[in-house]
């Protein structure tokens, strides 16, 4: 352990000439994720993905083990596994979840979703945080887009709400 501490291969790292995919948790305390921004950096053409964990090794039943599963396969030019696991991530959605991402999908705010729903915006945001953890997505956007290329939620406009 010692020994590895004081080991810097930084200097090697322009000369790698293969493709390279560098995974590494956002929250990790093992290692820092200023190590993998380092190593991405320094690789010729590497892909850095940051993953929504704090493990340094990921668990299977966390949001983020599809993401990395997703970026693996992608990188190594695999099918995903017809589109079962991004089933499985709509599936874990609650009920109240499902509701709220519908919603986005029509083009509801935070605001008028809470007021649909009965609920403060607040409990909104909450709710969005963890449909976006379920989901492995960054954005309002890739949520929507995810739910929609998979056949949830029901598309459409904005509801006439006179």
């Amino acid at each position: 352990m010692e020994f590895r501490l004081h080991v810097d291969e930084t200097d090697l790292l322009a000369r790698v000439s293969v493709p390279t995919l560098v995974l590494h948790a956002r929250g990790d305390e093992a290692v820092s994720p200023a190590q993998s921004r380092l190593l991405a950096s320094r690789i010729p053409d590497a892909t850095l993905v940051e993953l929504d964990s704090r493990n340094h090794i990921l668990l299977e039943a966390e949001p983020a083990w599809a993401r990395f599963k997703q970026e693996v396969l992608a990188f190594t030019g695999r099918p995903a596994e017809g589109g079962g696991e991004v089933d499985a991530q709509l599936a874990s959605l609650s009920a109240r979840e499902r509701d709220i991402l519908e919603s986005m999908a029509k083009g509801f705010t935070n605001i008028e979703i809470g007021r649909q729903l009965f609920i403060s915006e607040k409990t909104v945001r909450n709710h969005v945080t963890r449909i976006f953890e379920k989901l492995g997505v960054h954005s309002r956007a890739q949520a929507i887009v995810l739910a929609l290329n998979h056949g949830r939620p029901a598309a459409g406009g904005r509801k006439d709400r006179r």
